[in-house]
């Protein structure tokens, strides 16, 4: 349905050709919430926990560069979020073709990656209040970067999520 996605996308508020480290606050400090939850919800499970949490965490990293990073206008450049964009040019060159809907799915595969042990602690420890706080930091990273942030002012017109993007 092409109505689900100009729901999903924002309005345009601003065409921003690098971000900053303003810019970057709200989501930087989200992000940097919703690693510690992970972790400390991770911490419940041991060591076993606290490790496999830490290493997907870094193979998100290849996975994200590899498959979405390096496909982005912003590639090299500040990004809305941390320790992506501006870093990819140190371990992938340029993809070359255009940011489309390939490039979500492995940002979903990276973001897979950082939450399957905080989840199964959760479920498995019955950890639901956790869970909830977890999933809320979550869900507010994700709306500051699609709605408020990041989206609304990404020169990035080949994202399918672009509020500049014809919705052929």
């Amino acid at each position: 349905m092409k109505k689900t996605g100009k729901m999903i996308r924002a309005k345009r508020k601003n065409r921003y050709p690098a971000f900053d480290g303003g810019r970057n606050l709200p989501q930087a400090l989200l992000l940097v919430g919703f690693f510690g939850m992970g972790l400390w919800l991770s911490r419940l499970a041991g060591g076993w926990g606290i490790a496999s949490y830490l290493l997907l965490w870094m193979v998100s990293y290849p996975v994200i560069y590899a498959g979405t990073c390096r496909y982005c206008a912003y590639y090299g450049q500040k990004c809305p979020v941390p320790l992506e964009g501006a870093c990819v040019h140190r371990f992938f060159p340029p993809g070359g073709k255009p940011f489309g809907s390939p490039q979500l799915l492995w940002a979903l595969a990276a973001y897979f990656l950082r939450v399957i042990v905080p989840v199964i602690v959760i479920v498995s420890r019955g950890a639901y209040l956790s869970g909830l706080a977890y999933a809320l930091l979550f869900a507010a990273f994700w709306i500051v970067h699609l709605r408020i942030a990041g989206c609304p002012n990404c020169i990035n017109e080949d994202c399918p999520l672009n509020p500049g993007r014809s919705s052929s």
